[in-house]
Parts: C-alpha cells; sequence; structure tokens
C-alpha cells in the first residue's frame, strides 16, 4: 500500500421502500472495503452499488454490483459486503428472505479542488485482459474551482499510450481542455491476449470542485 496519500471508506445501507412492504435489512456489523493500488493511483473516488439477498437467518446470497465503480474496487466491494452481519427483514413478526442492495462508497482524503476520476470502464477483445493504470500525473489545484466534470473516452494503444481522446460531456471547455492535457500524459499496461499486448476503449469520468457527475 501507497503511504502518500491516506484513506478513508465510508459504507451505507439504501433505504429502498419500493423493493417490499415489510422492513428492510438492517446491517449488525460490517468491514470497511479495501483500495486497490491502481485507484489510490489513479485517485478514483465513487460508489459501487452490491446487490444481494439476506435470508430468513441472516445469511447472505447472489452478492454482486449492479453499479460498479471500476479498477478492482468492484471486487472488493463485493468482498467486503460478504462479511458483512445482517438481522434479515420482518414482516408480521417473522423473519422473511429479501433481496436488497447497498451503496459502498470509496474516499480518498484528498482536496475537493483536486480533478480526481469516479469511474473508470474499459472495453478489451474477447479474451483479453483490461489495461492497467501504471502512472497518473495530475495537475497542480486550482485554488478557487468551480464544480467541474469530464467525461472522455479514448484508445489504449499497445504501448500503453491514450490515443484519439474524446470528451462526450463537460461541465466548461475549459476541464475539458485540462483533462485532455494531463491524461495524454497516462500511462497503461496495455490489454493483453494470447501473450501479447493489444489495443483496448476506456471510458473515465473525472470531477473536481465536488461537482455532480454522471452514472
Amino acid at each position: 500500500m501507497k503511504t502518500g496519500m491516506r484513506s478513508c471508506f465510508l459504507v451505507i445501507l439504501l433505504a429502498l421502500p419500493a423493493l417490499a412492504e415489510h422492513d428492510q435489512p438492517r446491517i449488525l456489523e460490517r468491514i470497511a472495503p479495501e483500495y486497490t493500488d491502481e485507484a489510490r493511483l489513479a485517485r478514483l473516488e465513487g460508489s459501487a452499488l452490491v446487490s444481494l439477498v439476506v435470508a430468513e437467518d441472516g445469511s447472505l446470497r447472489d452478492v454482486h454490483v449492479t453499479q460498479p465503480i471500476g479498477l478492482g474496487l468492484d471486487e472488493k466491494a463485493v468482498d467486503a459486503v460478504k462479511h458483512w452481519q445482517f438481522a434479515p427483514a420482518i414482516e408480521g413478526e417473522r423473519p422473511v428472505q429479501t433481496m436488497t442492495r447497498v451503496k459502498v462508497n470509496f474516499r480518498l482524503l484528498i482536496r475537493r479542488e483536486d480533478w480526481h476520476l469516479t469511474r473508470a470502464t474499459f472495453e478489451a477483445p474477447d479474451g483479453a485482459s483490461e489495461p492497467v493504470i501504471v502512472s497518473a500525473p495530475y495537475p497542480e489545484p486550482d485554488k478557487s474551482p468551480e464544480p467541474s466534470m469530464v467525461k472522455v473516452s479514448f484508445d489504449v494503444d499497445t504501448e500503453g499510450v491514450p490515443r484519439n481522446i474524446t470528451v462526450s460531456e463537460s461541465s466548461d471547455e475549459k476541464s475539458a481542455r485540462d483533462v485532455t492535457r494531463f491524461l495524454a500524459g497516462w500511462r497503461f499496461q496495455p490489454a493483453m491476449a494470447a501473450g501479447g499486448a493489444v489495443a483496448s476503449r476506456a471510458t473515465l469520468i473525472f470531477a473536481a470542485g465536488a461537482a455532480e457527475v454522471s452514472e
């Protein structure tokens, strides 16, 4: 684990009254999820939404991510939730099996004006591994930032270099230029298939200044 940046984690149980007419399961005990080195390097902050079934005895099954965040944090969210202890939902006076969802938030103790990732997705050829971020330089923060959000898509070539960077959403033109500029300096371990590097596609969402971000 890198020591240059402290981190903390927040997890909450979503209130989802539309799922059932009875009381929802209650969390009795929970553990915090771990961060991956890649997510920490890339300053990934955001939430993974985890769906699960809580049985009558409080045991869990069908634990899976329904809204991913990326860079290995989805797996860390599932691993953590599998170790949580739940009290089952109650209908009348008896416990019942219920599907519910929990939102697992990942937070780094960085300045709000800093650019950071909020979601990362990759599309690699069938049978290929995903690319891995190995270098993620960010610019010095704006001392008086406006809330900003930029969503970009690009190719990761066989050398791990971002190519054809395209902004699909942005809060303003300056933010789009800033993100395009610093993202060009990022480097990846390229996707691999059959022992060789292959090109892949990435979509990243960045935010700064506590901006609202796209899902």
